[in-house]
């Protein structure tokens, strides 16, 4: 009986060791502690770089790494009092013919003086564009920003609220609806 224990205590753990390899090889992180995502928006390869700045405030910041040029700032979010933003989602998705990177961002509130705990969603769409200089920049697309909006997800004063563009699937099911 002993023996049988542990050879399911050691395949458990041989187990848990190779999702970690494959969790990894998805998400790579550099030395410096930044995750990368395989993106492809302007060229294959291209990665969108999430860091971590912890300084007060903390900050979320993406930017995109493209094949063989320098890293293009997406966007920064900010430490909201005690809650730090989190990258829910990334992905990218046509709309109108042109291609577009969606950012979910979140963060995780839990205020017990008023019965609130969840998190707080905010859906950014960014489209790449050339500047003046024929550099690329990201601007963000306000009109599909704000149609997807932000909102809370979970207990928000005692009443049970569901944001409803959480994740990537959501968003493009409404995509698919709206076309």
């Amino acid at each position: 009986m002993r023996n049988v224990f542990y050879s399911i205590l050691r395949l458990a753990g041989f187990l848990l060791a190779l999702s970690s390899v494959s969790t990894f090889a998805a998400t790579p992180v550099d030395a410096s502690g930044n995750e990368r995502l395989r993106i492809d928006f302007l060229s294959v390869p291209d990665w969108i770089e999430i860091s971590h700045i912890e300084q007060v405030p903390e900050k979320l910041v993406i930017q995109l790494l493209p094949k063989g040029g320098d890293a293009i700032p997406i966007s920064t979010f900010n430490q909201d009092g005690p809650t730090f933003p989190e990258l829910a989602s990334i992905f990218k998705n046509k709309v109108d013919a042109k291609q577009v990177l969606f950012a979910i961002v979140k963060w995780r509130c839990y205020l017990s003086g008023v019965d609130t705990e969840g998190d707080y969603y905010e859906v950014h769409a960014y489209e790449a564009q050339k500047n003046e200089n024929g550099e690329i920049v990201f601007s963000e697309n306000k009109k599909i920003s704000n149609f997807y909006g932000s909102g809370f997800d979970g207990k928000q004063e005692g009443k049970i609220v569901k944001f409803r563009f959480k994740n990537a699937s959501a968003i493009r099911n409404s995509l698919r609806q709206n076309q």
